[in-house]
């Protein structure tokens, strides 16, 4: 892929990050959802974050994208902390959140809204990313005319679209249907193979963790911190039926048989809502 801008490292460094929120119910009037999590992502490495609900796996992301800077510890991208949002951090979450009103194509481009190209750099980024999640011709389709794997792609090619040096994944094949899931589980390898962008994937899914990543982060609950991390030496392309893919898969799957996942006394404080906004990476960050 040509290169228009160059990019600094992609390396990322979580330090001994922590992360309260008020609660009147909770000793001191303070819940502690995060916890001493320390988590070094080399550059280009496709990480993989698994734990049970509650576990604090969503504000973690909520930290790295910038949207709250009010937490214990540091975040560091090549070597600088990180504050705010910006051009350099994509996310993809869950729901594909595409403009009803925008084409395949203007959706895509909503990620350059900000960036610091001409309007035909920006539309040769569009046509290639197109590509690239194999969207040709269905351009200038409309959302409500293609179907929600489709559109996930969209949501994919519009996080990319900017030359992230970080994609955030949020659950990014959470709402699809068992095949269309692993259709595109396949399809993200080979994106992340071909531009070896550092990935950052939020997953209750623990065969969807061990097949994409190049490691594992399990967390556990209550406060939310790193139970271990499990390194997933398998070559790429991979096989689910592969007995080493299995050992590893069921390897962390066991961990959730001891991990307690009560919540704890008292209500949970109200999780703050990703914010309606278009950021400065021109990405739709919520509704």
């Amino acid at each position: 892929m040509t290169e228009i801008a160059t990019r600094a490292s992609n390396e990322l460094d979580i330090r001994g990050v922590g992360k309260r929120y008020a609660n009147s119910q909770s000793e001191h009037g303070e819940l502690q959802v995060l916890q001493g999590i320390d988590l070094h992502v080399p550059a280009g490495r496709f990480v993989s974050i698994v734990g049970a609900s509650g576990c604090g796996k969503s504000t973690l992301l909520r930290l790295v994208l910038g949207l709250d800077d009010q937490y214990e510890g540091r975040i560091l991208l090549d070597g600088q902390p990180i504050t705010g949002t910006g051009p350099e951090r994509g996310i993809v979450f869950q729901d594909h959140r595409l403009f009803p009103w925008l084409s395949v194509e203007q959706n895509i481009a909503v990620g350059l809204r900000n960036a610091p190209f001409t309007a035909a750099q920006k539309r040769a980024l569009v046509a290639e990313h197109v590509e690239l999640v194999g969207l040709q011709g269905f351009e200038k389709s409309w959302p409500h005319q293609i179907s929600g794997g489709m559109a996930q792609r969209v949501a994919i090619a519009r996080g990319l679209v900017n030359r992230p040096r970080v994609l955030l994944l949020d659950e990014p094949f959470g709402a699809l249907d068992a095949l269309t899931r692993s259709r595109l589980q396949n399809e993200l390898q080979q994106i992340w193979q071909k531009e070896r962008i550092t990935m950052l994937l939020v997953t209750h899914d623990v065969e969807e963790a061990v097949f994409l990543g190049d490691q594992v982060v399990v967390m556990q609950p209550s406060p939310g911190r790193i139970r271990r991390i499990v390194d997933v030496d398998l070559p790429h392309p991979r096989n689910r039926s592969d007995p080493r893919f299995i050992r590893l898969r069921d390897d962390v799957l066991g961990d959730f048989l001891d991990v307690r996942t009560e919540p704890p006394p008292g209500p949970a404080p109200d999780a703050p809502r990703w914010p309606s906004a278009i950021g400065p990476s021109g990405l739709q960050l919520a509704w």
